[in-house]
């Protein structure tokens, strides 16, 4: 398999005792490590047994399947079922304690302050030390228990996250391919990477639910003893803001809703723009999909805009308690009552307290609630996505337990150990939508046909006839209408587009059976793999990249071919696996392989390769769904008239369809070019692997983030504004300490009445202007910032989408699509929504941390020695932490790459991996994946809970100096109730700002480093410009010519790799149709990526006299055409497919169907022309996405056209409607064709055959033909003597007609073989 599961040292958790886990000492080696160095993944210990992603999820599994019975299940319900014990009752227990220590801690705190007070009873010093005893103890239980309890809360939602994410994945190998799946890829990467994070959040606030109104009862009571009536104004300004922030949490849900949605509907989009990256460049159409990236990603912020500005509204309501604290005591004052010390702290801490209980924690648990079953409902919506028939599998589904007759049967069984091995298929009608029965369109009708044991079947047939349908049927993945399937046998499956997987070639081939020397090599022998396993750097542990990215199509296909030799089945369905290898290596597979190797196994092949079918026993013909005939070879070749070909062997050896056996492709004895040649292990795995930055994230990173916004100024204003918000709070909280110290001083209160209620009154008018100062700096400070960093946001991803869309090629080949999503799913969300939430946090710590030590030293100087004491204290915490929670965090953020990596694999080889049985060794993989994430979360959560709780404990020394100062030092200075009041609450606020603050410090440097992986794809080295400068002067209907000319032209794909184009120097004139021939990896492709300008070159390349480096790169691919071996098609309409920048009127895009033979079927699709597709074109078969591709080449009315291979998998009757088109349609055209089969090069002007990098052969195919020793002579002798005299007749003819002017005699003849049209 893929995963190479490395064996992790014992995580010290296990083994360390109560204490140890209680005040986290067991974090003490990797914090040490960290500081010492950067970590890596290999410092990771084994995950927490609790947490193990295999165990988590089986459990979780067995309460799914519980809730499964009920009629209406609940992912919520089923969560609480299988973990609420664990949480729950641990719940309770702490929001009692925690009520307990808010309740007693102000009052404590009250008792201290009437100490200092003159106008209340004095207290004796023994109980002013007890008050202050019981001041600091609060503040230490609060240390003591939070940390640990936040961290138990963490496990229980991971165990929640990590089982879920189990359950999604393991639906995912179950769900079905079928069209209504469409975007199911995108669905599960957004699933896991945006949505199931959110149970690790929402366990941390579960106790607030309850909590917040609990404490909102005690503290309303007390208040009301303390001033009575006046409580009842304050407590009512904070009531009313409740229904504000119940509708904010309901409107944030929405948002949320939405943005998820949104954000799904974008990672699918990147998914399917970053696999068909090649096309879009070379079709330059980087801008219509920019546009439609803009268009869903303008949505998705417009969600996150409404969702940030209610959170900055309720970042205000922090200063609600204030408001309360000022109504309550203003309607206090007026009643006559005198404010005193101890009231005005003891009623300003609970409502500090009720501000944070009611209007913070209690709506934000509401928040993360709401949200979690929004996430728990898009769970089970995926849970209960259409299941592919063989429910999960055709090694899954249900044994039949009789043999029923036929006529009474309805449906597929399968019998992998029957004795008596067949296929038998009667009367099926099957469909690939998931819609009710009566409206379902019938891709295969009433097929009847039975493969017996050791019997070789061929299954040929057109375009959309349906040959593929029928196989996924047979492994049970599409819906029976009617009629019955019975598989009696083991079976195996190699599909028609290969699947390859990340890891080794051996991997590939092994897949799921265990490792077999003999059969291992017999198996590369007979896929004809020994040859290119020996020119491999590593042997068969090269890694091949994702999707087989340093592998050629032929190299693919073989591999694929022998995954599914290897398993030892009894039956072997191969969906026209031989198109993309060479005549040579084909006649290989043929008789070692099907004939050989599997004689004694039933092979069904599916071909449209017409030579074979004289091989197989047994020949069906499907045609628009159905059989038209079947039987063996010999007795149909004279009642069969294929479309496609002619029945007899005379013919049979002129066929057209004999162009397949004039396939190349057999390796040369040598280094392939597509490897770095002089590279050891290390090098060629650092090539793949994702690079890691070391060290504390740089200033420049910073400086990144807000350069983006364009204006510094503003950054200044905002920062500015932090500072005046706190300082106008300050003042107030000063003012207010000194109002209740002059209230309560004996010789004010003997003043004159009116003196003293005018002074009152000048105060009371002070302490509004004051209050209101502040709630006006706090929102402006706060929207402000918000709407900075919404517009930072949507700045930098557009910056990295253009950064990733015009990279070199290369760049592609080594970034996985797990790694790219990753930055366009987790790190753009963390941009988007955490970051800033994390700087905010950030900047007000640092500036309440400045306020708290200007505040306390008014009252007391000397306290600026702890508190210097304090901060250097922090800071070595922060020093100790910071380096390995740097590094954890971006070992964390690395590890969740090979997660959707392997998710987005899965998707693309879901056949494959069923037929195979293959679903608990991806899901084994998907655990181990999860697993090494969590090694990393488990630890950086550990730390941080290390942090923040040695820093409380650090801020309770402070809180106990503080506090004890006053008491120790009251002989020498009297000090005055309001400043020891201010002093204490401002240092108790410190430990609350520290416990959140430092944290948050750190934890804005882990965001950033999403800034950090993002700027990297930012700044990746960029493809020249779009547009051409004026200066060049570029002709509006240039080239008119054709004319290419190719001087000293050197090629490589990155700029210290190897040249694979060495030298080129040939021209092409207009008009002029030439062949590219040569083996695999000879560079024929690169030619056609240097034209495309989409690697690095040297040398010169002219079209018409103009310099290609000189042209923007639209100008230059614009005009262009290239048809692709591997079509592509994109989500969305039809029309969008083929005019993305709606060019082209419904005319002309009509007519261009009509030319590809596709206007019938479109017409006959909902929509037509604006019909839907799904991903990849699913809801296409193979050849009509081939004839889509050829529609949007007319539509571009070029004059240069480029066939890379575009017939290697098509059926001769598509590749005979290619071949018309090109020398019809682009009769007038100059055009390159890289060519899989020799016959569609025989009748070009020229042919150029390419080996190692450098041209060896250029002219006439009949001149070349006659070098005995030429490149071309021995690829036409391997292709076997009727393939190479038919060959070497058609490029006679063609000489003949184009060099001599003669016309051949026999030009008939080949005109009823259907080459009509073909010459020039």
């Amino acid at each position: 398999m893929s995963a190479v599961h490395e064996q992790r040292q014992p995580n010290p958790v296990t083994k360390a005792n109560f204490f140890s886990k209680w005040f986290f000492i067991w974090t003490r080696e990797i914090l040490v490590k960290g500081l010492q160095r950067n970590l890596d993944p290999s410092d990771l210990y084994e995950t927490e047994p609790s947490l193990e992603s295999t165990q988590v999820s089986s459990f979780l599994l067995g309460h799914w399947e519980q809730e499964l019975k009920r009629s209406k299940p609940n992912v919520l319900r089923m969560i609480f079922k299988a973990y609420g014990w664990s949480f729950v009752p641990a719940s309770i227990v702490y929001s009692i304690m925690a009520i307990a220590v808010h309740t007693t801690q102000p009052l404590m705190l009250g008792g201290l302050v009437s100490f200092f007070s003159e106008s209340t009873g004095k207290i004796t010093k023994h109980s002013a030390y007890l008050y202050a005893m019981g001041v600091v103890l609060c503040s230490l239980i609060s240390g003591l228990f939070f940390h640990p309890f936040m961290k138990y809360l963490f496990r229980v939602g991971s165990r929640v996250r990590l089982a879920c994410a189990g359950l999604v994945y393991r639906k995912f190998l179950r769900v079905s391919v079928a069209a209504d799946n469409s975007g199911v890829s995108g669905y599960a990467i957004s699933l896991m990477a945006t949505d199931l994070p959110t149970f690790n959040e929402s366990f941390y606030c579960f106790h607030e639910l309850w909590r917040g109104p609990l404490e909102g009862v005690v503290f309303v009571y007390i208040i009301y003893q303390l001033i009575g009536w006046p409580a009842v104004v304050g407590l009512g300004t904070i009531v009313a803001f409740i229904p504000l922030q119940a509708w904010a949490a309901r409107a944030i849900a929405r948002y949320k809703r939405s943005s998820a949605d949104v954000g799904d509907e974008r990672v699918k989009l990147m998914n399917e723009i970053i696999a068909a990256m090649q096309l879009i460049k070379m079709y330059a159409w980087e801008k219509s999909f920019a546009k439609l990236i803009g268009k869903v990603r303008k949505e998705e912020m417009d969600s996150i805009r409404g969702s940030t500005y209610i959170y900055a509204g309720l970042q205000c309501t922090g200063m609600i308690s204030k408001l309360s604290l000022f109504l309550s005591l203003v309607t206090y004052v007026f009643t006559g009552d005198i404010v005193t010390s101890q009231k005005v702290f003891i009623v300003a801490s609970y409502y500090d307290h009720l501000n944070d209980s009611l209007l913070h924690s209690w709506p934000l648990a509401i928040n993360m609630w709401v949200e979690t079953f929004v996430v728990a409902n898009r769970v089970k919506d995926f849970l209960f996505q259409h299941e592919n028939p063989a429910d999960g599998g055709v090694h899954n589904f249900k044994e039949a337990e009789d043999n029923p007759e036929h006529g009474n049967f309805f449906g597929r069984t399968h019998k992998p150990k029957a004795e008596v091995k067949s296929i038998t298929v009667h009367k099926l009608s099957a469909s690939w939508d998931q819609k009710k029965q009566e409206k379902r369109h019938r891709h295969i009708e009433d097929v009847s046909f039975q493969a017996q044991d050791q019997q070789f079947v061929g299954i040929v047939g057109t375009v959309g006839a349906g040959k593929s349908t029928l196989l996924q049927v047979i492994l049970g993945e599409l819906d029976i209408i009617s009629g019955s399937v019975e598989v009696n046998g083991v079976l195996s499956y190699a599909p028609q587009e290969p699947w390859l997987l990340r890891g080794s070639l051996r991997d590939n081939i092994l897949f799921t059976e265990p490792y077999d020397e003999q059969r291992y090599l017999e198996v590369l022998r007979v896929c004809h793999l020994d040859r290119d396993v020996e020119q491999l750097p590593l042997g068969d542990s090269t890694r091949v990249g994702e999707g087989g990215a340093s592998l050629s199509g032929g190299q693919k296909a073989r591999v694929s071919l022998a995954r599914a030799v290897y398993r030892k089945a009894d039956i072997y369905l191969l969906d026209d696996p031989l198109s993309a290898v060479d005549s040579h290596v084909s006649k290989m597979l043929l008789d070692r392989c099907l004939n050989e190797f599997l004689s004694k196994k039933i092979r069904i092949l599916v071909t449209h390769r017409v030579q074979l079918l004289r091989h197989v026993d047994h020949l069906v013909l499907l045609e628009g769904g159905r059989i038209s005939v079947q039987g063996h070879y010999d007795a149909l070749k004279k009642l069969i008239r294929f479309r496609m070909s002619v029945a007899n062997d005379v013919e049979v050896a002129k066929l057209r369809a004999m162009r397949t056996d004039s396939v190349y492709e057999e390796p040369e004895p040598r280094k392939s070019l597509s490897q770095e040649e002089h590279m050891d292990r290390h090098e060629i795995e650092q090539q793949f692997k994702e690079q890691q930055q070391i060290g504390s994230v740089k200033l420049q990173t910073y400086k990144e983030y807000f350069k983006v916004l364009g204006h510094p100024l503003v950054v200044v204003l905002i920062l500015l504004m932090f500072v005046v918000a706190r300082s106008s709070e300050a003042t107030m909280d000063i003012f207010l300490s000194k109002w209740a110290t002059w209230e309560e001083t004996e010789p004010n209160q003997h003043e004159p009445i009116p003196e003293y209620h005018r002074t009152r009154l000048r105060m009371m008018i002070l302490y509004t202007f004051l209050i209101l100062c502040t709630l006006i700096f706090y929102v402006l400070r706060t929207f402000g910032f918000f709407m900075m960093t919404l517009r930072i946001s949507l700045r930098i991803h557009d910056q990295l989408f253009q950064g990733v869309i015009r990279a070199f090629m290369h760049f592609f080949t080594l970034a996985t699509s797990g790694r790219i999503l990753n930055r366009f799913s987790s790190d753009v969300l963390a941009i988007d929504v955490n970051l800033p939430q994390a700087m905010m946090d950030s900047i007000e710590f640092a500036v309440n941390a400045l306020a708290v030590l200007a505040v306390v030293s008014t009252a007391n100087i000397w306290l600026l020695i702890p508190a210097t004491v304090v901060v250097a204290l922090l800071y070595g915490c922060r020093c100790l932490y910071i380096g390995a929670s740097r590094s954890l965090k971006r070992i964390e953020t690395i590890s969740r790459s090979p997660i959707y990596s392997h998710t987005n694999a899965t998707f693309k080889g879901l056949a494959t991996i069923r037929a195979l049985n293959g679903t608990k060794y991806m899901e084994r993989d998907f655990h181990y994946y999860q697993n090494e994430n969590t090694s990393a979360l488990y630890l950086h959560v550990s730390i941080n809970r290390a942090f923040a709780f040695w820093t409380d404990l650090i801020c309770v020394l402070y809180i106990l100096a503080v506090t004890f100062s006053f008491l120790l030092f009251d002989k020498h200075r009297g000090y005055y109730s309001g400043d020891v009041g201010l002093a204490i609450t401002q240092s108790m606020k410190l430990v609350l700002m520290c416990q959140a603050g430092m944290r948050q410090t750190v934890e804005l440097e882990n965001m950033m480093t999403s800034v950090e992986r993002v700027m990297e794809y930012v700044n990746i080295p960029s493809e020249p410009a779009y547009e051409t400068e004026e200066s060049v002067n570029l002709p509006k209907h240039w080239p008119s010519g054709g004319q290419l000319d190719f001087r000293d032209l050197r090629l490589r794909y990155s700029n210290h790799g190897p040249y694979i184009l060495k030298g080129l120097t040939f021209t092409i004139r207009g008009e002029e149709k030439i062949g590219i021939v040569g083996h695999t990896a000879a560079g024929k492709s690169s030619i056609v990526h240097a034209l495309f300008r989409l690697a690095h070159i040297n040398g010169h390349i002219s079209i018409d006299g103009f310099e290609t480096s000189q042209l923007g790169l639209h100008d230059l691919r614009r005009r262009i055409s290239i048809i692709p071996q591997d079509p592509v098609l994109f989500s969305g309409s039809l029309r969008f497919n083929l005019d993305p920048f709606e060019e082209k009127t419904d005319e002309e895009l009509w007519l261009a169907l009509e030319a590809v033979k596709l206007k019938e079927f479109v017409s006959n699709l909902k929509d037509g022309i604006n019909c839907r597709l799904h991903d990849c074109g699913a809801n296409f078969s193979m050849g009509q996405r081939q004839l889509v591709c050829l529609a949007r080449a007319l539509l571009r009315q070029n004059k240069i056209l480029i066939m890379d291979e575009a017939t290697a998998n098509v059926d001769p009757e598509t590749d005979n409607l290619i071949q018309e088109a090109i020398h019809t349609k682009f009769a007038h055209c100059t055009v390159l064709t890289i060519a899989h089969r020799l016959h569609t090069v025989m009748d070009n002007d020229r042919v150029m055959v390419v080996d190692m990098g450098r041209v060896v052969e250029l002219g006439h195919p009949h001149e070349l033909l006659h070098n005995r020793h030429g490149y071309l002579h021995r690829f036409v002798e391997k292709t076997g003597v009727g393939t190479a005299q038919h060959l070497r007749h058609l490029a006679e003819q063609s000489y003949r007609k184009r060099v001599l002017g003669r016309k051949s005699e026999d030009q008939g003849s080949v005109l009823d073989l259907g080459y009509k049209g073909t010459t020039l």
